[in-house]
């Protein structure tokens, strides 16, 4: 049996962090119920940040109509969201935590509205833009790949693709990468030009208390690249995906207890009780199971 794993930069970053929680959360689940809805086990704090993105672009759908939102209905929706994510939730989350992490949203989203390009599209600079749905996936090679920008400006003859992160990780050389994926999206849609010196990428995500803006412009050879990427990320989940299917228990686990931290699967884990235990339990299990494999 071959799996067919989807793409997004959201399940790459779990893999890499986690390949046993990318399997729980993505691999593990059967056909029979992947369309039950079930309450999320994301953190708290992921939760919010879920909030901000739904509130940023709904803000930025009615900005697109001429519509303005004053400061009171920012809060007023982004605690609405909030609510909403944490009540469908398996988070029991008291009313003062609840408190700070309006608070946290409110003053991100201050910020991020500061933005020079949400300011251009306020002060209606440019005549030709659109809102994307991130969740609007296109086809390669019988895989879903989740790779939509969240905007598309038209500037000077060239298109801007725009990504919001709400929590960005430290600089990698790999995010460059992964910003071209979105010309990829774009290549496969109705009315956005094939060549890429046609692009501009631009990704804002918030880190160290600042939302910084990377800008980049793509080729042929950075976007043959991401693709390149995309497909050794898949055939790696693949390969994940089969040996979870046979063995659960010699899944690797964690890279960084820090990561074990945030973990919504953390209690059925073999690293509940720390992870450095559990990786020198993984590695006897690995050679019992060697050991009897050659006896076989």
């Amino acid at each position: 049996m071959r799996a067919s794993i989807d793409w997004s930069r959201t399940r790459r970053d779990l893999f890499i962090k986690c390949p046993r929680a990318w399997y729980l959360r993505y691999g593990h689940q059967s056909q029979s119920n992947a369309s039950k809805v079930y309450p999320s086990s994301r953190r708290p704090w992921d939760l919010m940040l879920r909030a901000m993105k739904e509130i940023l672009i709904e803000r930025i759908e009615d900005l697109r109509e001429g519509k303005q939102w004053s400061t009171l209905l920012v809060e007023h929706q982004l605690k609405y969201a909030l609510q909403k994510n944490l009540e469908n939730s398996n988070h029991n989350v008291n009313k003062r935590y609840s408190v700070a992490l309006l608070r946290y949203a409110n003053h991100r989203m201050t910020l991020l509205w500061r933005c020079r390009i949400i300011q251009q599209l306020v002060r209606k600079q440019y005549p030709c833009w659109y809102v994307l749905d991130r969740t609007e996936p296109v086809s390669k090679d019988a895989r879903q790949v989740y790779a939509s920008p969240d905007l598309a400006i038209l500037i000077q003859k060239k298109w801007h693709l725009i990504r919001f992160d709400m929590q960005s990780a430290p600089k990698n050389p790999i995010d460059e990468l992964e910003a071209n994926a979105m010309v990829y999206w774009a290549k496969q849609q109705d009315g956005f030009p094939q060549r890429e010196l046609s692009y501009r990428l631009h990704t804002i995500g918030w880190r160290r208390g600042f939302w910084h803006t990377e800008t980049y412009q793509p080729t042929y050879q950075s976007v043959h690249q991401s693709i390149q990427l995309l497909e050794n990320d898949c055939r790696a989940m693949e390969n994940m995906y089969q040996y979870g299917r046979h063995n659960l228990t010699l899944l690797p686990l964690a890279t960084s207890s820090k990561t074990c931290e945030s973990c919504s699967y953390r209690s059925h884990c073999p690293a509940s009780e720390g992870l450095l235990h559990a990786q020198q339990e993984q590695k006897l299990l690995q050679l019992a199971h060697s050991s009897q494999s050659s006896k076989t």
